[in-house]
């Protein structure tokens, strides 16, 4: 053969070769299931969603460590909505345009309910990472159907928190102070409600601004009505300058407060000041179950810093999803997944074991709450 027909001969196979080593890495590489994850890892709320991208990350190892889903591995498409509802809902469109298996978000209510506008109306499963249990279920009742979440509900928080007052603490009259934002003021409302079905009297209901410093003229207010303890309603670092503005002008009685300032922020903020608070917390301390303990001891082995809950809640987010996409043989539709997640099928997880039903898409019970209060700059379960 001459040496221009080997040229011929070589320029014909190679579209079959190219073809041969594309099937080759087609079996060696399936296509990742790819899912989104809209966090806020930067602005005010960036101590809730640094640990939550953490969280997801540590998962995706894991989970393509041991064979991925149905034989293919995740990915997480991460990004950052920068605490901003109108990135977050833009964020939400790209992604689903770009043909995500679904969407985990987020670490704001209000970027969160951006979000489900967008993924309800595209029947896309969305997994949350808020308490607000009017993300998913409205006033009358209905449950929007691809919308569930991954830690415990604002309900179940302050039922938790007001038993523990009224049985330990001999708490019968509250007062109220809340972040003046769709978190706070949702909280506020639903501790109201739990209060009054507990024969609990609600005395008084004073909002802060997110990023207020003096909070002088609310807490003045909430004393003048002698409550045997004051509810707080926040998150991130807000909550502890309230609570030393409390201790400052003379209040020492309990303080019940949200999952919101389970942190070590908190504390560290706070300091002598938190003693005497009581939060909802949904992390055993000092009784882990066998899926708590080996979250955190990873967690903490891999990034050499505390397990929190804001970590637990995208951790469970993915046991959720994962659990749904092998339950449907991989489908991706919302519904589908929906539809699975809806049989109340036990979903083990480091906060709870989630079963989630058609009128439940929070999927846990009173017991998943854990009371917790500071001792020697740590948070502990109550006795």
């Amino acid at each position: 053969m001459t040496r221009s027909q080997y040229i011929r001969a070589a320029l014909v196979s190679l579209p079959m070769l190219a073809l041969a080593l594309s099937a080759v890495r087609t079996s060696a590489a399936p296509e990742p299931l790819r899912i989104g994850a809209i966090l806020s890892y930067s602005g005010p709320s960036a101590p809730l969603g640094l640990p939550q991208v953490n969280a997801l990350k540590l998962a995706e190892t894991q989970v393509n460590a041991h064979g991925g889903v149905n034989g293919r591995p995740i990915h997480f498409e991460i990004v950052d909505d920068e605490a901003k509802p109108d990135v977050a809902s833009q964020l939400a469109t790209q992604q689903i345009a770009s043909g995500v298996a679904a969407i985990i978000c987020g670490t704001r209510v209000d970027t969160t309910n951006a979000v489900a506008r967008i993924t309800a109306q595209a029947g896309m499963l969305q997994i949350i990472l808020t308490p607000t249990i009017s993300t998913w279920r409205a006033k009358n009742g209905a449950v929007s159907k691809t919308i569930f979440e991954a830690q415990a509900s604002d309900e179940l928080e302050a039922k938790a928190v007001l038993a523990y007052g009224k049985s330990k603490l001999g708490v019968k009259k509250i007062a109220i102070i809340h972040d003046a934002n769709f978190f706070g003021t949702s909280g506020a409302d639903i501790a109201t409600d739990v209060a009054k079905a507990a024969s609990i009297d609600v005395l008084g209901n004073e909002a802060y601004a997110s990023d207020a410093t003096d909070f002088t003229p609310q807490i003045q207010k909430l004393m003048a009505t002698n409550p045997d303890a004051i509810v707080l309603w926040g998150a991130t670092t807000t909550p502890a300058l309230v609570t030393k503005a409390m201790r400052t002008l003379g209040f020492t009685k309990p303080v019940l407060a949200s999952g919101g300032v389970d942190s070590d922020a908190f504390l560290k903020i706070a300091g002598p000041a938190s003693a005497n608070v009581y939060a909802a917390g949904s992390l055993s301390k000092q009784h882990p179950t066998p899926e708590q303990k080996a979250f955190v001891a990873l967690y903490e082995k891999t990034y050499n810093i505390p397990a929190v809950p804001f970590a637990a809640q995208a951790w469970d987010a993915t046991a959720i999803l994962v659990a749904a996409l092998k339950g449907t043989g991989g489908k991706t539709d919302g519904k589908a997944l929906a539809d699975w997640l809806e049989k109340g099928v036990a979903i083990p997880a480091s906060q709870a074991t989630f079963r989630f039903s058609p009128s439940d898409h929070n999927g846990e019970t009173n017991e998943s709450v854990h009371i917790i209060v500071p001792q020697n700059g740590e948070w502990t379960d109550a006795k």
